[in-house]
This record gives structure tokens, C-alpha cells and sequence, in this order.
């Protein structure tokens, strides 16, 4: 089998626990080439929690995750958090917080020319052009988003986690958010979208995930009440011929 025929992330019976409480019992998920997954469910289902321990980021109790993105087991994945790292007590400009998602080495000189160039291509394509030397602390939340997507880009990755992209941003951040997310699906990206429903997302998803109870309870196709039921409380018995995984 060749290693692009994989899946990019194979997730087996991973059990997560955070002060000594069972957050995911035997969470079982794989994600392959080409997919844009929603992550669906209520707070506190550990949908964040679920992507923080596919990157590496918190230890699972038992199982195993195997990623195949990079080619190399260990890269090619790249996590958009909610908010920007603390990377630095100086304040980063939007071109040198992007230019920490940078994987391959940096020269004694600092950027390559060649780095240089993914960085400023990485800012153009979510739309900061303008926005390139400024710091990024002085970005609105949407504009703030978008330097993360634009941080995740440069290193060339081939899965996006994002973690809430469109939480907490006004009407015109959030078109700009998911106008982002179209053209990097088009462009042939995969991406798990940690989401609380998806009327902002129509087409966007070709498969939907869900948490609850510490398991997955639905994994499938994208239903007509995912575009409008609140995931904030906990969620109704799903359906068991709608494809539910134990």
C-alpha cells in the first residue's frame, strides 16, 4: 500500500484523562486524504481536547494515534488554536507570528528567501496583505483568525486541525473565515473543523463527527439538523440507523 492511500490520522480506542476524570473513553476515528470533517458537540464533550491529543499537544491514557500526514509520521499536521501562542514576550509582528509555523530549519541568517516567500504567501492568501508588519495584537478578532490560518498554511501541511475558527467573531469576520475555508478545501486541503453547528458552513463539510458521552455517536453525513441544533446542551439519543460508532 502506498503511503498517500493511508490515512492521514488513525486514531485507535484512545482513552484521554485530565485530573485523574475520563474525558474520551475508546474514541476510534480516522481521517483520509481529501476529507473536511466537522467536529460536532456539546461543551465540554472534548471535541478541543480530542485535537490537541491527535497533534501530540496532552498524552492519551491508552490507545494509540497513527499519522500518516508528512510522510514522515511525525509532521504535517498543523493545529489553528483559538487564539495566538504566547511565543514571545516581544510583541510579533503578523509576519513573524506567521513565520513561526515555519518547520524546516532557519538558517544562523535567519529566513531563507525561500521562507520568506511561503511566509508572505501565506499572509496574501487569507487576505492580510496590508497587514504584514503590523503587530499582531492590534488585529481584530476575524483579522486575528485569519494570521492563525496563515500560520498553520506556511508549514505546508497536509491536514488543518481548526479549533472553533468562527467562535466569537462578528457577521463580516466570519464570512471572511469561511470564505478562507472554501478555497482551501477547493485547493485540495484536509481539515477537522471543531464547530458547534454548521448553518455558517453549508457545503463546506463532507462528513460530520460527533462527541458525546465520552464516545463518538454519530459518524456520517452532514444531517439537516446539524445546520440549526445547538450542540451548547446536551444533545438528544441520535438515531441508531443514521451510522452511529461505539
Amino acid at each position: 500500500m502506498q503511503i498517500a492511500e493511508k490515512p492521514l490520522v488513525t486514531a485507535k480506542q484512545i482513552c484521554i484523562e485530565r485530573s485523574n476524570k475520563s474525558v474520551l473513553h475508546e474514541v476510534s476515528l480516522e481521517i483520509a486524504h481529501g476529507e473536511v470533517v466537522a467536529l460536532l458537540g456539546a461543551n465540554g464533550s472534548g471535541k478541543s481536547t480530542l485535537l490537541q491529543a491527535i497533534v501530540g499537544l496532552i498524552p492519551i491514557a491508552s490507545g494509540e494515534v497513527d499519522l500518516c500526514a508528512g510522510h514522515d509520521g511525525q509532521s504535517g499536521i498543523a493545529l489553528v488554536p483559538q487564539f495566538a501562542p504566547a511565543t514571545s514576550l516581544i510583541p510579533l509582528t503578523v509576519f513573524e507570528l506567521v513565520s513561526s509555523g515555519l518547520t524546516n530549519k532557519r538558517s544562523w541568517f535567519g529566513l531563507t528567501s525561500s521562507q520568506r516567500n511561503q511566509v508572505h504567501q501565506a499572509i496574501a492568501q487569507v487576505g492580510l496583505n496590508d497587514k504584514t508588519n503590523r503587530k499582531y495584537s492590534s488585529l481584530s478578532g476575524g483579522q486575528l483568525r485569519r494570521a492563525l490560518i496563515a500560520r498553520a498554511l506556511v508549514a505546508q501541511a497536509d491536514l488543518l486541525l481548526l479549533d472553533e475558527p468562527l467562535t466569537g467573531l462578528d457577521r463580516e469576520s466570519v464570512s471572511a473565515v469561511v470564505q478562507i475555508l472554501h478555497q482551501l478545501k477547493v485547493a485540495g486541503f484536509s481539515m477537522v473543523v471543531v464547530s458547534h453547528e454548521l448553518a455558517d458552513l453549508d457545503g463546506l463539510f463532507t462528513r460530520v463527527v460527533e462527541l458525546a458521552d465520552r464516545k463518538i455517536n454519530y459518524d456520517g453525513d452532514p444531517l439537516p439538523r446539524h445546520h440549526h441544533e445547538p450542540h451548547s446542551h446536551h444533545q438528544s439519543e441520535v438515531n441508531p440507523g443514521l451510522g452511529i460508532t461505539l
